[in-house]
């Protein structure tokens, strides 16, 4: 589900799912964080849904046609 997701992509991705218990706190000022919820699967399946992969597949091919070229990881 996270193909063409850069290490940034993957960041944001991660902080996003992080803030689904967040926003389910009515009263922020006086919630102990014992209280808030872990972060759950469902957090990270709606995380998908806003962010977006910033890495196109022609730029995949572009790192990839350079590694072949250049660099010296097998492909």
């Amino acid at each position: 589900k996270t193909e063409g997701y850069s290490g940034a992509d993957m960041k944001e991705l991660c902080v996003e799912a992080a803030l689904g218990p967040c926003r389910e706190i009515r009263d922020i000022k006086n919630i102990d964080a014992s209280n808030v919820r872990p972060i759950l699967l469902k957090d990270f399946e709606n995380a998908l849904k806003v962010i977006r992969p910033s890495v196109s597949q022609k730029d995949i091919g572009k790192y990839e046609e350079w590694n072949r070229t250049y660099g010296s990881f097998g492909t």
